[in-house]
């Protein structure tokens, strides 16, 4: 009986010190809450970046959203070769490739897996890039 307790205390604990470790990261808190988001969260090992709008020209908006992007890697100590999978939505893809030599001087030779999508416009009319990542906290 007393090893079934300690037990299931032993499993209680770490079931505790895993929720303890979900963190939530705000870059602007007041108006992620307004629209009940965070700029990340994180889940075990895994780091959920919500997406990233970039305006003005294509170059400026892949530089400024890389630049955030890297930002929020920073705060939990990773950088773009943490990344696991990134979601790319965009109004122009021609302009957007021809951009592509920006956004591959974040990652380098790293390749993570990656999603690319045309659409008609994002939340912000005025956008024209949004990028969201998964990236692993504890490389394997």
């Amino acid at each position: 009986m007393f090893k079934t307790l300690i037990a299931s205390l032993a499993f209680f604990l770490s079931a505790e010190v895993c929720n303890a470790q979900e963190k939530v990261f705000h870059f602007h808190e007041e108006g992620e809450k307004q629209w009940n988001y965070a700029q990340a969260y994180r889940s075990g090992n895994l780091l959920f970046i919500s997406g990233t709008v970039g305006k003005g020209t294509m170059e400026e908006a892949v530089t400024r959203v890389y630049d955030t992007l890297g930002k929020t890697l920073e705060k939990y100590g990773l950088d773009f070769n943490h990344v696991v999978k990134e979601g790319l939505f965009t109004t122009n893809m021609l302009a957007m490739q021809n951009a592509q030599p920006i956004r591959q001087k974040y990652y380098g030779t790293h390749t993570p897996a990656a999603t690319w999508v045309e659409i008609k416009r994002l939340f912000d009319e005025d956008s024209i890039l949004e990028v969201e990542l998964i990236a692993e906290i504890e490389k394997q």
